[in-house]
């Protein structure tokens, strides 16, 4: 298993990160990929929509998002980890994901996405990881991945070091459940019906639509219009 980190938390030592690493572990995948966004400090996006309409190599950041984009389509399983600031996720992983609009199933989805599992974690202070937890899940579902499991932590520290002992029991006991289901559905092919829903509502919008010339090309050259399908 390839395993995936991207480091939400612009904190080298948050607890976000830590709690990632520990889930990690427990794990114990063949291969580590990992994504720090406070060190790529990537820019905002430029909303000049050249990965949906041309691709994404010619967004103006591509020599970022190209290698990040590479690192997702690796994994199989990815941890997403941020902590909760004004009931939202980071802005260094909002500003990441705002520039992969094109990897969404109304436009070019990856194949392999339907193959994926995805861990969130999201950590408060107290437990406001609610709306953080829903809105990361949300974009993942929309790269097509299925099987998606949420740790939402009210850490009630404002650093890892000062978790009380009840409360790392608790993260450890949330943890060990999540990999459990990790490890269990590792080779399952299940591919949820609002995904399969959103497909065929995105198939019969590029086909009437026709939303850009690269994704038709895109849906025609993998038979999607007919009877491909991106999950088998």
């Amino acid at each position: 298993m390839t395993v995936l980190i991207i480091h939400g938390s612009p904190r080298k030592h948050g607890c976000s990160t830590n709690i990632s690493k520990l889930i990690l572990e427990k794990l114990n995948p063949n291969k580590v990929l990992e994504i720090d966004l406070q060190k790529e400090n990537l820019p905002y996006c430029a909303g000049c929509l050249n990965c949906v309409k041309k691709g994404i190599e010619f967004c103006p950041h591509s020599d970022q998002t190209l290698l990040l984009r590479e690192k997702i389509l690796e994994a199989d399983t990815i941890i997403v980890a941020s902590p909760v600031y004004i009931l939202h996720m980071s802005g260094q992983l909002k500003t990441f994901l705002d520039h992969y609009p094109s990897l969404f199933l109304v436009h070019r989805p990856e194949k392999s996405m339907y193959k994926k599992q995805l861990i969130v974690v999201a950590t408060a202070a107290g437990p406001a990881c609610k709306q953080t937890l829903k809105e990361i899940k949300e974009c993942f579902t929309f790269f097509g991945i299925s099987r998606i499991y949420k740790m939402g932590i009210g850490v009630q520290a404002d650093n890892y070091k000062t978790i009380t002992l009840s409360k790392m029991k608790e993260i450890e006991t949330k943890a060990d459940k999540i990999v459990k289901k990790v490890n269990k559905n590792e080779n399952s092919k299940k591919v949820s019906l609002k995904i399969r829903m959103w497909f065929y509502i995105s198939r019969i919008m590029q086909k009437k639509v026709k939303v850009s010339d690269i994704d038709y090309s895109y849906w025609e050259k993998n038979n999607w219009f007919k009877k491909g399908r991106p999950w088998k």
